[in-house]
């Protein structure tokens, strides 16, 4: 099977948002943003992807973080330097900012305490530089009770369901197969709008016609598949 990546809906209107955020107009007006969704629409993903394609920094997750960890992290992904003291690392995202303005992806932004929060808007007013929130649905709430932060979104995109078009088109790329439209309805209904799901029955399928010796997906094989799953 192979690797692939799908641009999605979701992944353009990602990647638009980013772009937007990295153009020098948006230093008129606020320049955080915010992704949401629920867990497997693909938002670290496309996060990712973003960040080997531009110079954008991802910032993986992590449940426990303060406010100086989040800032080191930013630090040696701008430079490959983690200082100790958090005005060091202030003083060099400033100087790296200054020099090229970067987008700053921070992944599962909602289970962060409100004061990283607040540091990454003083980072973003302080420096100018974007900042990307992503997060869960409850990111929305959470942003929406400081008035600091909220004031301050640009743009919010919310990660759609997965669609039954998606599904298709990532069998065709991952496994060079044309699914019957019944199978991508069946896959598609069983995944209820995430990707995990899919890419476990892609996973699952691929095994059954190694083992049947198939070299064509049929609905009896999609069936049994996700019935086991």
């Amino acid at each position: 099977m192979n690797n692939e990546f799908i641009e999605t809906a979701n992944v353009l209107k990602f990647n638009q948002m980013c772009a937007e955020l990295e153009d020098t107009s948006s230093l008129i007006g606020p320049s955080l943003a915010m992704v949401t969704g629920p867990a497997g629409r693909g938002k670290s993903e496309a996060a990712k992807r973003y960040a080997t394609q531009t110079t954008a920094i991802y910032i993986p997750p992590m449940n426990m973080r303060s406010p100086v960890m989040v800032l080191r992290e930013i630090t040696f992904e701008l430079c490959k330097l983690k200082p100790v003291r958090s005005e060091a690392c202030l003083t060099i995202i400033g100087d790296e900012m200054a020099k090229s303005r970067r987008v700053i992806l921070v992944d599962e932004a909602d289970l962060l305490e409100m004061k990283c929060l607040e540091m990454l808007r003083n980072v973003n007013e302080r420096y100018s530089c974007p900042v990307v929130l992503i997060g869960e649905d409850d990111l929305k709430g959470r942003v929406a009770s400081r008035r600091r932060i909220s004031s301050r979104i640009r743009r919010h995109v919310e990660f759609a369901p997965v669609t039954q078009q998606d599904v298709a088109y990532y069998f065709k790329r991952s496994l060079g197969q044309l699914l019957h439209p019944e199978a991508a309805q069946a896959i598609h209904r069983q995944s209820r709008g995430d990707w995990r799901p899919v890419l476990t029955a892609a996973i699952g399928i691929e095994r059954a016609m190694k083992a049947s010796g198939l070299e064509e997906i049929n609905l009896e094989m999609v069936s049994h598949v996700l019935k086991s799953a």
